[in-house]
């Protein structure tokens, strides 16, 4: 193998690898096995994942744009904390910029793009279906994402990119996890109206299912600080096994 053959090939590992980690740990946020304020340092992620400390940086920045983690000099990264008395702002300014969105979208979704957000929605109920809370929240975002690439205007994308994110991690700092998650119920609602172009109703399905994500809601102060070894490393070892 050539020496730029190698080189290419060792990018594409590490991307793959910090995609993994990404995952991982996102999920590990969204299913509260890592609870807001928990902190996230590179040498035992390295050492649990067995990378470096730079693909580690590299995962926790990429959290860090997206305002899942925030990242202090000299202090490390932690899941970010939303306090109870800030929740419902985010869920207002996320219903009036959702709504706006699923308006414009409506009126230019193709018979493709409504296949597609079907699709979305079916992986999310398998999801949740089979317990996989985690991928469950994250495929959800996605859904709503999805919609505001559809609306194509750059401006309201960059808004509903930071509020999902955040209200995704609200979700998982609040959520009563007795609750039996429906969103996907919704979903396919907010398709069916958007298929048959009825902008104003689509409208109003959103804002009342943005309700109801926050009315699932537990608020509830959870300080619990978590090992990342008992977190990620059995399930290291578990995919070791399984090889």
């Amino acid at each position: 193998m050539k020496k730029a053959d190698k080189k290419q090939s060792g990018e594409k590992g590490s991307i793959n690898q910090e995609q993994l980690i990404y995952e991982r740990v996102f999920d590990a946020i969204l299913e509260q096995k890592l609870a807001p304020g928990a902190r996230l340092t590179e040498e035992p992620l390295g050492e649990i994942f067995g990378v470096s400390r730079t693909i580690i940086r590299r995962v926790l920045l990429r959290l860090s744009h997206e305002g899942v983690v925030d990242i202090q000099p000299n202090k490390g990264a932690r899941v970010i904390t939303t306090p109870i008395e800030e929740v419902a702002d985010y869920f207002t300014a996320r219903k009036i910029v959702e709504r706006a969105i699923i308006r414009i979208a409506t009126k230019q979704i193709t018979p493709y793009q409504v296949d597609s957000l079907r699709s979305l929605v079916a992986e999310e109920k398998r999801y949740f279906e089979s317990g996989t809370r985690g991928k469950g929240l994250r495929t959800s975002s996605e859904f709503h994402l999805q919609i505001a690439k559809i609306a194509d205007n750059a401006p309201m994308m960059e808004f509903a990119l930071k509020l999902i994110s955040i209200t995704a991690l609200i979700v998982s700092q609040y959520q009563n996890l007795q609750a039996a998650p429906c969103a996907y119920c919704d979903h396919e609602s907010l398709i069916n109206a958007m298929e048959a172009g009825e902008a104003d109703l689509a409208e109003e399905l959103m804002a009342e299912h943005i309700e109801h994500i926050m009315n699932t809601l537990l608020l509830e102060p959870n300080t619990q600080e978590p090992d990342l070894f008992k977190i990620f490393g059995n399930e290291q070892k578990n995919e070791k096994n399984d090889l």
